[in-house]
């Protein structure tokens, strides 16, 4: 006869010990684990939105084709109602204000919007800014146009010959060099024109190395852009003083760059016209 076993006397449980050993594998994991996962989140978002980049200057493109090569009218005039902030006078790639639209309705008032009827590419899919006063209501958008795109398409405009208004008009730089959408930063984004300085041409009475509107700095520190020749680039600034600028509380406009010659505002200035007025 064999003796009877006494289960009780076996225990299937973790000690102590080894439930914190565990527990640090777990912690050791995760830290080794979330900022992969958060890089490789960042750089799904920077592909999404260099997509989103490539697809509105396709709609950029495709509108100058169907009118005589002619770009479309990037300027506004401030009015438009409490909310809209800014209104054209005429036909325009956008109207309103991206600080305070509730919706996408000026989106797709704009004359680009027929060629790809969603709202979504004119959004970093990284910006999470609210409405003004409306805090739960997200942004509609986050992309503005260089102003040396048709920002002035009237001739007796005194702007008039400091922009482009034709794609065939662009050299000096090149098209593949001339940019047209930025992505701008939350606290910079107004109405539809990115506004800068040009190498030897400044506004509003700044120094040459300002700031006039900002860049975003969403992916990595850096922003994305189009250009004239159909493609999109991620450009990520290198100057302290661009991402402290990035990080000031209230709005980031004409902002000074660095003192003594600024590498990032440089880039930009490589990518507008070379002279003014243009040639």
């Amino acid at each position: 006869m064999q003796p009877k076993t006494d289960f009780r006397r076996f225990s299937y449980g973790f000690t102590l010990i080894e439930l914190l050993v565990v527990i640090a594998i777990i912690a050791i994991l995760a830290g080794l684990l979330l900022p992969a996962l958060a890089k490789a989140k960042s750089k799904a978002t920077g592909t999404y939105c260099l997509s989103n980049h490539k697809q509105l200057q396709l709609c950029w493109t495709m509108y100058a084709g169907d009118h005589d090569d002619h770009m479309p009218e990037n300027s506004q005039l401030p009015g438009g109602g409490n909310r809209d902030g800014w209104t054209s006078r005429g036909p325009t790639w956008l109207n309103g204000n991206a600080f305070t639209d509730i919706d996408d309705s000026n989106i797709r008032k704009g004359v680009l919007f027929k060629y790809n009827d969603s709202s979504g590419i004119y959004k970093c899919p990284a910006d999470k800014s609210t409405v003004r006063d409306k805090g739960d209501i997200p942004r509609v958008r986050s992309v503005s146009m260089n102003m040396y795109m048709n920002f002035r398409s009237n001739p007796e405009s005194d702007l008039y010959n400091n922009c482009w208004h034709k794609i065939g008009d662009i050299n000096n730089p090149s098209s593949s060099n001339a940019f047209v959408f930025i992505d701008e930063h939350t606290k910079s984004i107004q109405q539809s024109a990115f506004g800068s300085n040009a190498a030897d041409w400044t506004l509003f009475g700044t120094g040459k190395y300002y700031w006039i509107s900002f860049p975003a700095t969403r992916h990595n520190n850096g922003t994305v852009l189009s250009f004239a020749d159909g493609h999109a680039e991620s450009w990520k600034w290198v100057e302290q003083n661009t991402l402290e600028i990035s990080n000031k509380d209230g709005w980031i406009v004409l902002q000074r760059g660095k003192r003594g010659g600024d590498r990032d505002l440089e880039k930009l200035f490589g990518a507008v016209p070379q002279t003014i007025p243009v040639k």
